[in-house]
């Protein structure tokens, strides 16, 4: 059986195409594109009509790539800028106008099922966390495979921390320690409610996959490679400090980092930089097991279980 899965996100919208056989999940295609659907709406309260034509436009694009590939089953959802946007059954009668059934996840059901495909496909032996840094939210869950005891949605992700700190180009100093002192008050809440600091990490969205994109200098992307790439505290620093001493038409230009990307980079880092700081860790595993992948898990164990 062939599924589609669809995650309309606030900066970016993704689409996998996997075979489903036995239970598991086999990858067959995947992309995704800026489309910053959650652009303003902190300031405006709505999705504007720029984002949703760009967003639309992109899932037009995922259904000519659907057709080819003889998909049995579409699943698509939306997550923390249609949560918060008061016009976003506007945004959604439209995708569903494209014949494309669409569900907005609570931001529980977005932490668990990231969580829940790591923990199955790393298999780690003790305690875990899942870090989704996204374009609108940050999903931390932490736990063991039995049990998650942490599950909380930081209601702020890249695109909201570029637009709330970072006003020159290229960044201030003082901006960029007004952005780390905001996420180091958030993540020090997070941290008083874990017992252990010694869990394995599991990083998961566009920031830290850039790092190793930029890292192995890939003019081509290599999910191959970024999949369980262990990044160390050094190599955040490093991209950190050197990104955000270049303007942003600099950094555009650096191999592995998406264009689009070149501007909301920079508050990804700084998250990454201080939740090193916070929990003590000198290296973080990259997953490309985002919501994409989980809702596909998802699919394929329940099939299996009927």
């Amino acid at each position: 059986m062939r599924l589609a899965t669809i995650d309309i996100g606030t900066n970016s919208t993704r689409l996998l195409i996997s075979e489903i056989r036995d239970g598991e999940v086999i990858p067959l295609f995947k992309t995704g594109k800026v489309t910053r659907l959650g652009q303003g709406l902190r300031e405006s309260k709505v999705l504007s009509k720029e984002s949703i034509d760009r967003t639309v436009e992109v899932l037009k694009e995922f259904k000519e790539i659907i057709s080819k590939y003889n998909v049995d089953k579409i699943t698509a959802v939306a997550t923390e800028a249609t949560r918060l946007a008061e016009n976003s059954e506007e945004f959604l009668n439209k995708v569903r106008e494209l014949g494309i059934d669409i569900k907005i996840l609570s931001d529980r059901e977005e932490a668990e099922l990231v969580f829940l495909a790591n923990v199955y496909h790393f298999n780690p032996s003790g305690y875990a966390m899942t870090v989704d840094l996204g374009g609108g939210s940050t999903e931390i869950v932490y736990g063991t495979k039995e049990r998650i005891e942490l599950l909380k949605s930081l209601k702020f992700g890249v695109v909201f921390l570029y637009e709330e700190f970072l006003h020159s180009n290229p960044p201030a100093e003082e901006e960029l320690l007004k952005l780390e002192e905001f996420v180091s008050e958030n993540l020090l809440e997070v941290k008083v409610g874990i017992r252990d600091l010694n869990f394995e990490t599991f990083a998961v969205g566009g920031t830290i996959t850039s790092v190793v994109a930029m890292e192995e200098k890939m003019e081509v992307y290599r999910p191959e490679v970024v999949h369980g790439y262990r990044v160390s505290k050094e190599v955040i620093d490093k991209w950190y400090k050197k990104l955000s001493s270049m303007t942003l038409e600099e950094r555009k230009n650096v191999v592995g980092l998406e264009e689009n990307r070149a501007d909301v980079i920079i508050p990804g880092l700084a998250f990454f930089k201080v939740f090193c700081d916070v929990f003590e860790k000198e290296y973080l595993t990259v997953s490309e097991l985002g919501l994409l992948y989980s809702l596909a898990l998802k699919e394929a164990k329940n099939w299996k279980r009927e």
